[in-house]
C-alpha cells in the first residue's frame, strides 16, 4: 500500500513496509499540492496551485515515475478566470475514461481525452442562482466546487459540492443542474433553510449503497438515504462531531463514519486542544472520540476537507500544521509517521 501526502511543500510517497511507513519520494518539492487523484486506469493527475505562476495540472502514466505537464482547463474568454483547481475525479464510461475537474470560481470540466482537452459544463456556471454564491473561506474570495460524486447506476448523473452555494445535482450530464439542500440548516444565513448559500465542506457517497450520502458541513454533520433530495442532521448530540472539514465512511455499513472536528468555526482547533477522531456507528445517534496514540493536550491541529483517508483497516489523517498520523485498525490506535511537514492539504491511501 501506498500513502500519498500533497502538503503546501511537495507531493510525498510512502510505502507501507513490515516496520511501518517509509518516506520514498518527494515530487514537486517546494510547490503547493492542490489535488491528487489515481484514476481508474492508474494514471496519476496532480494539481499545482501556485501563486506567481496560476494552477498547473500533471499527469503519470507510471505512478510517479515522471510526469507530464498538460494544460490545465480554461473558462471561455470573458467570464471567469481559474484561480485554483480543488478535486480531481474520474470513471469509466462504457469502457473510456472521463476526467473532471472542480475548480475555483466553482465550476466543473470534463475530458473524454486523457486531459488533452477539457469542456466547461456549463449549465452549472450559468445557473441562475450563480449571483448568489459566496467565497468559501479564508483566502477564498470565489466559490469554489471540491466535490464531484458519481452515481454507479445513473450516468449521466452528476453531484458537486460548492462553498458557498450548497449541493447541486444534474440528471443530464451537466445541461441543467438543481440545488438538493432540503434539510440543511445554514445559521449563517438570514433565512437558514434557503434553497441556494450553504456550505457542504465534503460529501461522499456510500459505494454499495448509492443512494445514501454523507456530508460534513459548515453547520454540521448531515445524512441523505434519498440520493441527495433530503438531508438528516446527525451530528453530535454532545456537540464535540459537529464543525469540521473532513469525513470517511465505512465501506459497507451506512451507519458508520468518522470525523476529526474542530471546535467551532471561530476556533479552529481540535475542543480543549485534544486532537481526536470521532466515529459513529448508528448514523450519528452517538460520536466516541478515538484518542489512544495522538497528543493528549496542547494540539492546535486541524484537518482540512482532503486530508482524511480510509482504506479497509488503514487510516490516514494529515493537519495544517504538518503532522501526519495513521492507523491499522479503524482508528482504535494512531502513530505519527511525520510531525515536520508543511500544512497537509490532501491524503490518499492506494492499494
Amino acid at each position: 500500500m501506498k500513502l500519498i501526502a500533497g502538503t503546501d511543500k511537495g507531493l510525498l510517497i510512502y510505502s507501507q513496509e513490515s516496520n511501518g511507513w517509509k518516506l520514498t519520494d518527494i515530487h514537486f518539492i517546494g510547490l503547493p499540492i492542490g489535488a491528487f487523484h489515481q484514476d481508474v486506469k492508474g494514471q496519476w493527475w496532480v494539481a499545482i496551485n501556485h501563486k506567481h505562476w496560476g494552477t498547473k495540472l500533471y499527469r503519470s502514466a507510471d505512478q510517479g515515475e515522471s510526469f507530464k505537464e498538460i494544460t490545465a482547463p480554461k473558462f471561455s474568454k470573458g467570464t471567469h478566470s481559474l484561480k485554483s483547481v480543488w478535486t480531481i475525479e474520474s470513471r469509466l464510461t462504457e469502457g473510456k475514461l472521463e476526467l473532471f475537474i472542480g475548480v475555483e470560481p466553482a465550476a466543473i470540466f470534463v475530458s473524454k481525452d486523457n486531459g488533452d482537452s477539457f469542456s466547461e459544463l456549463s449549465g452549472l456556471s450559468e445557473h441562475p442562482s450563480r449571483e448568489t454564491w459566496q467565497g468559501g473561506g479564508k483566502g477564498s474570495k470565489s466559490p469554489f466546487l471540491h466535490s464531484i460524486l458519481f452515481h454507479p447506476e445513473k450516468p449521466n448523473q452528476l453531484m458537486v459540492g460548492i462553498s458557498c452555494a450548497g449541493v447541486f445535482q444534474s440528471d443530464d450530464f451537466g445541461n441543467t443542474w438543481q440545488a438538493t439542500n432540503s434539510g440543511l440548516k445554514s445559521f449563517f444565513l438570514p433565512d437558514s433553510t434557503i434553497d441556494v448559500g450553504h456550505d457542504p465542506h465534503s460529501i461522499i457517497r456510500h459505494p454499495k449503497h448509492p443512494e445514501v450520502i454523507w456530508q460534513q458541513n459548515h453547520c454540521g454533520i448531515y445524512r441523505s438515504l434519498d440520493d441527495g433530495h433530503t438531508w438528516a442532521d446527525v451530528s453530535d448530540p454532545n456537540q464535540k462531531a459537529v464543525y469540521g472539514f473532513d469525513l470517511v465512511i465505512d465501506e459497507t455499513d451506512i451507519d458508520t463514519a468518522w470525523v476529526i472536528p474542530a471546535q467551532s468555526d471561530d476556533l479552529r482547533i481540535p475542543h480543549n486542544t485534544e486532537l481526536a477522531v470521532y466515529k459513529t456507528v448508528n448514523a450519528g445517534q452517538s460520536w466516541q472520540p478515538l484518542t489512544k496514540g495522538l497528543p493528549p493536550k496542547g494540539s492546535f491541529d486541524l484537518v482540512l476537507r482532503d486530508g482524511f483517508d480510509k482504506r479497509g483497516q488503514v487510516m490516514v489523517f494529515g493537519t495544517n500544521n504538518g503532522n501526519l498520523y495513521t492507523s491499522s485498525d479503524l482508528g482504535e490506535n494512531w502513530q505519527a509517521i511525520s510531525q515536520s511537514l508543511s500544512a497537509v492539504r490532501v491524503v490518499k491511501l492506494l492499494g
